[in-house]
């Protein structure tokens, strides 16, 4: 696994955020076949899910190094 800084998980978390809006903006405009659909669906909630994971880890303290 890789660390990652505060700074740095900021910015996944931002990119996944416009990713996830991306998506759901696609289901919603866009007339997809029921394969298409489903795999965005699944990237969707993969996302999501990441990004609580991501979101999570952002408020666990971290420890000083001195």
């Amino acid at each position: 696994m890789v660390n990652l800084s505060p700074k740095a998980l900021r910015f996944v978390v931002e990119a996944l955020e416009y990713r996830a809006i991306a998506y759901e903006t696609l289901l919603e405009n866009e007339a997809l076949d029921d394969d298409r659909i489903s795999d965005v669906t699944n990237d969707l909630m993969f996302v999501k899910s990441l990004l609580e994971d991501l979101k999570k880890s952002l408020e666990a303290p971290i420890a000083q190094v001195f």
